[in-house]
């Protein structure tokens, strides 16, 4: 499954611009959905994907194949995102009103009242603190695994099991208070 883009990294390290082209293309969408759930300011994560390609060119060489090439890349990313969010000192990203394009055709399927909900916690997520929200992100809507969550975020897994843990308790009492609303109205 991943030899594909293991030969592809292999001869971008050679220097063969058209693989890495090649591999940039493959991962380009996801890496931006992933940044997108983190970063949340589309100009951060333009940004931040054309700067992680840059950081994946510049250390092809450290690519050892102990994990899966995205997982690698994600990796990349995800610290990218961490040092932009550490250079604005933001513990709080601004709610933007456009809808991210994964939420957007997820909406198109489901009821007004599921729709209402889904921007409800698009908008809490995007609240969150970033400490919070990026261990949620990459675990709940990544599928990573806590090991995976802890070390591309330089945390213990307890540590990142309790952010994770706070940020779904958070978002659950949230729902809870804001369907509670509803049900009164």
């Amino acid at each position: 499954m991943h030899e594909r883009e293991v030969l592809l990294l292999a001869r971008a390290r050679e220097g063969d611009l058209d693989a890495f082209a090649e591999f940039v293309r493959l991962f380009e969408r996801r890496v931006r959905a992933v940044l997108g759930r983190i970063l949340t300011d589309e100009r951060d994560v333009d940004e931040a994907a054309q700067d992680t390609f840059v950081q994946a060119w510049r250390n092809l060489e450290r690519f050892r194949g102990d994990a899966a090439p995205f997982t690698w890349l994600y990796r990349i990313a995800v610290n990218e995102a961490l040092q932009r969010t550490r250079r604005k000192k933001l513990d709080v990203q601004p709610l933007d009103d456009s809808e991210p394009e994964h939420l957007a055709a997820a909406a198109a399927d489901v009821e007004a009242a599921d729709r209402e909900a889904l921007d409800f916690l698009t908008a809490r997520l995007r609240a969150l603190p970033f400490e919070m929200r990026a261990p949620l992100v990459l675990r709940d809507i990544e599928g990573w695994s806590y090991e995976d969550v802890a070390e591309a975020l330089e945390l213990s897994v307890p540590a990142a099991k309790s952010r994770i843990h706070r940020a779904r308790l958070q978002l659950g009492r949230e729902y809870g208070a804001w369907r509670g609303e509803l049900e009164d109205m």
